[in-house]
């Protein structure tokens, strides 16, 4: 909630910056890209931006980001970077006729970039609910408020002029979570799926991990609760404990790796425990849609991962032991979970080698390629030049 307050007292402060952008001339072929409110290099608008700087030299695309590191990291790429609000940053978002986006104009700079066009490229198909759906209390009690009235003259939330999804199914999602009109929400693909082409394995050997040791590797995958409050018991108690000798007997090495606002408790006693459990966060490989190359089974819960990962036409497993409550008291689920699973849903980690079984004798191929043709068809090559066709019509 603190670090909510301070993102909406930021934009306050810079309020008088709107005036100038909404006036300034604006370059339609200037491109500014961001994502994650500023603090990744990552997701749908990183592929994106790699794509237009490597393939479309008559736009410039720059960088923006609120971390110094990643500017250099963008720089040393070869691409062009600013800081989202140092001058540079500033002169640039004024000029910028195209702004492209994960979550919102703040991945950007919110202020400047008003009076361009904003794309939001989103950073997944939604499970979880969210924007107008939600039931949302992540400032509490002055929720109904701020989303009533004072949301309104944030430069930081308004709605995009186009949304650009991976399936129709997301299409629909977004359209009833921005309150858009049809038209203005597309499905292209997610260009992040160009990761899929990355040598995950070498990604894996570099934090000491050498995927030709296993006979399989599981990620858990687990996303947020109560939008960044909640906490999550990894472990379950001694669950997980118990099946440290499943794990190695069968020779699976079992990686862990939370949403950027989940609080998750117990896993560095885990880590602790066994050399077949892992951690590989967000701090050490910041794009996990580079990493599942290397995943033989994809265990999440809520998480827009698995739209993704079923791409690869791999299992997965949904572990959902607090289901009821995402469904009734945190911010709620898109479609029926359990019917459109895309493999076994437990609750449990004592489940899992029965789950495994399962998915061994193939009880759960049909499923799988049903959430397939759902929401992966178009998986392609192509995502990018069908977006860029799009953009520039």
């Amino acid at each position: 909630m603190t670090s909510y307050l301070v993102r909406l007292a930021q934009q306050l402060l810079w309020l008088p910056l709107c005036l100038i952008g909404l006036i300034y001339p604006r370059n339609e072929k200037l491109w500014v890209f961001g994502a994650w409110h500023g603090r990744q290099y990552s997701d749908n608008t990183c592929y994106l931006y790699r794509y237009v700087r490597d393939n479309v030299p008559e736009l410039r695309a720059v960088w923006l980001s609120r971390d110094p590191q990643l500017v250099d990291q963008v720089r040393a790429e070869g691409g062009e970077a600013a800081l989202a609000y140092s001058l540079r940053g500033i002169l640039i978002s004024l000029r910028a006729g195209v702004f492209l986006v994960t979550h919102s104009s703040e991945d950007v700079n919110a202020h400047a970039s008003l009076g361009g066009r904003l794309i939001n490229l989103t950073h997944g198909t939604p499970l979880k609910r969210f924007g107008r759906d939600a039931r949302s209390t992540r400032i509490g009690k002055l929720t109904v408020f701020f989303d009533q009235y004072l949301r309104r003259i944030l430069p930081g939330k308004r709605r995009p002029d186009q949304v650009l999804v991976a399936s129709e199914v997301g299409r629909l999602r977004m359209i009833s979570a921005f309150g858009l009109p049809p038209e203005r929400v597309k499905a292209f693909g997610f260009p992040r799926w160009n990761a899929f082409r990355a040598n995950a394995a070498e990604l894996l050997s570099r934090e000491g991990i050498e995927a030709s040791d296993y006979k399989g590797i599981l990620l858990y995958a687990p996303t947020l609760r109560m939008q960044g409050k909640g906490r999550l018991d990894v472990a379950q108690g001694d669950r997980l404990m118990s099946l440290l000798g499943w794990l190695e007997q069968n020779r699976l090495l079992l990686l862990i790796r939370g949403h950027t606002s989940l609080n998750m408790v117990g896993v560095e006693e885990l880590v602790r425990s066994s050399l077949s459990i892992r951690e590989v966060p967000i701090t050490r490989i910041p794009d996990v849609n580079a990493l599942l190359p290397a995943i033989d089974i994809l265990i999440t819960d809520y998480s827009s991962l698995m739209f993704d990962y079923a791409c690869l036409k791999r299992p997965i497993i949904l572990m959902a032991p607090d289901l009821d409550e995402y469904q009734h008291r945190d911010v709620g689920i898109y479609g029926d979970y359990l019917h459109d699973s895309p493999g076994p849903v437990i609750s449990y980690w004592s489940q899992l080698p029965e789950a495994w079984e399962d998915i061994q004798k193939g009880e759960y191929d049909a499923k799988l390629e049903n959430f397939l043709n759902k929401h992966g068809v178009l998986y392609d090559d192509h995502v990018c030049n069908r977006i860029m066709n799009h953009l520039r019509a």
